[in-house]
C-alpha cells in the first residue's frame, strides 16, 4: 500500500542531487527507503547495463515506474520491488536500512526494538 501522506522521496533531498545528496532532518522513513532503493536499483542497472525500458520489460512494469523509483518522484509498492528483485536476481533493500535510519535520525532504535518481539528464524513464515 502506498503512503498518500508523504511527499515524493526526492523532495526531502537537503542538498546535492538525488539519490546521493543527504536528506533533510525531517525526512520520513519513506524518503530513506526510497533513497536506499534508488541507489541499489541504479547500481544494479549500471552493473548489468540495463536501461529503464529493458528492466521494465523483464518485470512486467512500465519504464516510467522504473524512472520514478530512480528519480525519487514517487513511492513504490512492495509488489514492484519484488518484481524488480526477481528480474535482477538480487536484493534491493539493504539489510540494515532500519539501523541506517536510526543513525541518521540520531536515535538508537531501542524503543522500537523493545516493542518488536524477537523472531526465531526457524519459525519465520515470511
Amino acid at each position: 500500500m502506498r503512503n498518500p501522506v508523504d511527499a515524493p522521496p526526492a523532495s526531502y533531498t537537503e542538498s546535492g542531487t538525488w539519490p546521493d545528496g543527504p536528506l533533510t532532518a525531517d525526512a520520513p522513513p519513506t524518503a530513506h527507503a526510497g533513497q536506499a532503493l534508488a541507489r541499489s536499483l541504479r547500481a544494479l542497472m549500471r552493473a548489468r547495463s540495463l536501461s529503464a525500458r529493458a528492466l521494465a520489460a523483464r518485470t512486467g512494469t512500465t519504464h516510467p515506474t522504473v524512472r520514478r523509483i530512480l528519480t525519487g518522484a514517487g513511492l513504490v509498492d512492495v509488489r514492484t520491488v519484488f518484481l524488480l528483485e526477481v528480474a535482477l536476481q538480487a536484493p534491493l533493500w539493504p539489510a540494515d536500512l532500519y539501523a541506517d535510519f536510526h543513525r541518521r535520525k540520531g536515535t538508537s532504535g531501542a524503543s522500537s526494538a523493545a516493542a518488536t518481539p524477537a523472531v526465531d528464524e526457524g519459525q519465520r513464515r515470511d
